[in-house]
């Protein structure tokens, strides 16, 4: 058994990452094709600039998930189950519904879905990283690294609350301008931030902030 271990742990990191692209992909190309159909975004207006910052998230929402993907798949060890090759479809049904989503009329369910993107994607990192840590391959990284608490899960039940309060108030105000942008503007402002933040831990992991550090001793 611990061969067919060991061979799952030596080829898991290249099939999620292929599933993971072809769903990244497909993601894309529906992006493009909701682009191309939709002759309203080309008229400047205020559903024009919601529009484009709709599918702005979409795109930022990929790069999102490719991104921490690749970092935990390239940077960590870890036992991979039967639900790691089953999520990402899961994932991938989110990110498809939020491109179907981008109307002329702004929908808050555009919103709803996107937290639960965040939703789902915390979940997968969290037990991910649980389990990695349980790998002595790890060790270098998570010696130095403190277990997640409850408050490590602030930031995202924070994000996740702000999208779905921010959709409740358009629902009731029935706001068709001011408000879908402010959201927009925050939505994309989180994916934005996110982003950089598995940057800094690619940096982490790879030995890049040490170096940095040996490099300004020198200088």
């Amino acid at each position: 058994m611990s061969k067919i271990r060991a061979r799952a742990q030596t080829h898991f990191p290249a099939v999620l990452l292929t599933l993971i692209s072809i769903i990244q992909a497909l993601a894309l190309e529906l992006m493009w094709s909701k682009i191309l159909e939709s002759d309203w975004l080309w008229v400047f207006g205020i559903q024009a600039i919601i529009g484009w910052g709709m599918i702005l998230g979409v795109f930022m929402g990929i790069l999102q998930v490719w991104v921490m993907y690749s970092t935990m798949v390239m940077g960590f060890v870890w036992q991979p189950s039967l639900r790691d090759s089953i999520i990402p479809f899961i994932i991938g049904l989110q990110q498809f519904m939020l491109v179907a989503l981008v109307g002329e009329q702004f929908s808050t369910l555009w919103l709803y879905v996107l937290g639960s993107i965040f939703v789902t994607g915390n979940w997968v990192s969290h037990n991910s990283f649980r389990r990695a840590r349980q790998n002595p391959e790890n060790d270098e990284f998570f010696g130095k690294t403190n277990p997640a608490t409850l408050r490590d899960f602030w930031p995202a039940m924070s994000i996740v609350t702000a999208l779905v309060v921010f959709g409740i108030v358009i629902d009731v105000t029935q706001n068709q301008t001011w408000l879908p942008i402010l959201a927009l503007i925050f939505s994309n402002g989180v994916l934005i931030l996110q982003t950089f933040m598995f940057r800094r831990m690619w940096r982490s992991i790879m030995g890049l902030n040490e170096m940095s550090l040996d490099e300004e001793e020198i200088t």
